[in-house]
């Protein structure tokens, strides 16, 4: 697998709240397993708002953390032959007003899964409230 790539758009109305998230990973075969974020994960602000607004913004480093964690979530699931993977977030999109805690996560592991075509057993849901439960 070369320059494979997946993404999920996580989208979800509760009563009480709306939550939204979409991350797209890239992946490549490697000896080593390896995970990054990609220097230009937010330049959709840019290309939409000019860089003042789209500039770097309060929860950029959150959200690339719980990528992060979502991607490695994703890996450790699959299975053994499926893990030797070097995967990088090229692409977080998130809502100052509907992305919560957890759903950045949530995304990068459903991107991580649609990229290799495989889900695990036991995945993440989305409870009641509309918050990603992670197992």
């Amino acid at each position: 697998m070369s320059g494979v790539e997946g993404s999920y758009k996580l989208l979800r109305q509760t009563s009480r709240w709306a939550r939204f998230a979409r991350v797209t990973v890239s992946g490549e075969t490697s000896a080593e397993p390896a995970v990054q974020v990609g220097a230009d994960v937010f330049g959709w602000r840019v290309r939409s708002y000019g860089p003042t607004v789209g500039a770097v913004q309060v929860g950029d480093e959150q959200f690339r953390a719980e990528a992060l964690d979502g991607v490695r979530y994703a890996l450790a699931r699959l299975p053994e032959e499926s893990r030797g993977l070097s995967v990088s977030v090229v692409e977080i999109v998130t809502s100052p007003v509907d992305t919560g805690p957890g759903d950045v996560k949530f995304a990068a592991a459903h991107a991580v899964w649609a990229m290799v075509g495989r889900q695990p057993g036991r995945q993440p849901w989305i409870d009641a409230d509309g918050v990603p439960v992670f197992p």
